[in-house]
């Protein structure tokens, strides 16, 4: 058995390329139906934007799981009126693993949270939105890297971790490993990337990343 996902990132309300991409995914033989967002949904809006694009994900029939970037409205500052789930330090079951997400580009680590993870053995994908630092899916301009150095320490403290989805970095759309961890970041929707992936119960990621302006 396995568990197929889409992956989405920096989609800065660009509603109408978003729309495309799932259309197109809606059209592939078995499409997935469980969705996770590293960030960056709006460009800079307000809650209402935010609702406006988890609600055209969601009116696909996806079971959406988000995170906030760094140009996401708080989310207290409005109401927040979608089916998606806001995973901001917090865990859901997925099939076999666990979710845990970690929102920002300087993200605040429930080190508890993880803890209480590791001690039960529970294996655990992290949904970010900065990558880890020094990683393939963090370079930017002349090879320097721009991720997280504190989503990096905790990939190497915590080895039940063996997933890691991310975004924010426009340039660095990879799938890639770090201390045996897989580390994914898709690329923006605003250049029509999008991701692919399926995970089986032995905690293998098989998938690629696809950009919607190069599919046939």
């Amino acid at each position: 058995m396995s568990t197929k996902i889409l992956i989405l990132s920096d989609i800065h309300s660009q509603n109408i390329t978003l729309m495309n991409i799932l259309d197109k995914v809606q059209s592939l033989f078995n499409p997935p139906k469980i969705c996770f967002i590293a960030g960056d949904i709006t460009n800079f809006g307000s809650i209402e934007d935010m609702n406006e694009v988890l609600d055209i994900i969601t009116s696909y029939n996806i079971q959406t799981f988000f995170i906030l970037g760094n140009c996401d409205p708080d989310i207290n500052s409005g109401t927040l009126d979608t089916s998606a789930k806001h995973l901001e330090s917090s865990a859901e079951e997925i099939s076999f693993f666990t979710l845990v997400g970690f929102g920002s580009h300087r993200p605040r680590i429930n080190y508890k949270l993880l803890l209480e993870l590791k001690r039960t053995k529970k294996r655990v994908c992290l949904l970010t939105h900065a990558p880890p630092y020094g990683t393939k899916a963090d370079l930017i301009s002349f090879n320097r890297h721009g991720g997280s150095h504190e989503i990096k320490k905790i990939i190497e403290k915590f080895h039940n971790i063996f997933l890691v989805i991310s975004g924010h970095i426009h340039e660095s759309h990879t799938i890639s490993t770090y201390k045996k961890c897989t580390i994914i970041n898709p690329g923006p929707i605003t250049r029509g990337n999008f991701a692919i992936i399926e995970i089986d119960e032995e905690f293998k990621v098989k998938g690629d990343i696809h950009n919607i302006y190069e599919m046939k």
